[in-house]
């Protein structure tokens, strides 16, 4: 894949960082203290961190299809979303959200090395790096979470 662009698209980076709005958004509220938005925000950060991991992975799924690269590709594009789905479902929530940055990172680090072999243009990785950090920070922050203070 060649780099057309030096920089990413406007439209990538506004739905990029936009796509950070719900991670911070749920982070806050898990830290409101105020019943029963922590449990429900905590619930729906690891339900969206598991989303948009298979959405990471689901980039490559789309560029395994143009026929130029390894069919290998296609297996990777599953791993994230077969990777996260199991702490959402298995795990307690906060462990859920912490488990869920370690695949942001290996996402993060396989996507660095596609970009290092051509196969990504430069501008993505520009930005996965501040998106990555960005999702990583906010799941853990979410999982630090006091427990709600239940009143009435």
């Amino acid at each position: 894949m060649t780099d057309n662009q030096d920089t990413a698209p406007p439209l990538a980076m506004l739905m990029g960082f936009g796509g950070l709005i719900p991670f911070f958004l749920c982070a806050g509220a898990a830290h409101s203290g105020v019943a029963p938005w922590p449990g429900i925000a905590l619930v729906i950060c690891g339900i969206y961190g598991a989303v948009i991991l298979s959405f990471i992975g689901a980039v490559h799924w789309g560029l395994a299809m143009r026929g130029d690269r390894s069919q290998l590709w296609f297996a990777w594009s599953v791993a994230p979303a077969l990777y996260a789905w199991q702490p959402v479902v298995f795990l307690d929530t906060r462990f859920a959200l912490l488990a869920l940055v370690p695949g942001f990172l290996i996402s993060w680090s396989v996507d660095q090395h596609a970009t290092a072999a051509g196969l990504l243009p430069a501008w993505y990785m520009r930005l996965r790096h501040m998106l990555t950090l960005g999702a990583s920070l906010a799941l853990a922050a979410a999982s630090l979470a006091p427990a709600p203070y239940f009143h009435g």
